[in-house]
């Protein structure tokens, strides 16, 4: 399901991984991501898309709190 955009229903957070830190980002509810990386039903944490940065996040967050909105153009066919 990569390239898949989802709209968040809930707050969630994410992972991002700079320089050998990570620091938490809050991600509001009605927020857009894209799935860039990953396997939702497979990984424990998922590569997603969102403020122009990638992140990481439960998979179990954007499966439970991520409504589907469609797929980016590059990915339809895939």
């Amino acid at each position: 399901m990569m390239g898949s955009i989802f709209k968040m229903k809930n707050r969630s957070k994410a992972i991002l991984s700079e320089n050998d830190q990570r620091s938490v980002i809050p991600i509001p509810a009605k927020a857009t991501v894209v799935l860039v990386g990953g396997d939702m039903d497979e990984d424990a944490f998922v590569k997603i898309r969102y403020g122009g940065r990638v992140l990481l996040m439960l998979a179990e967050d954007l499966r439970s709190g991520g409504e589907l909105l469609g797929k980016l153009a590059r990915f339809v066919d895939q």
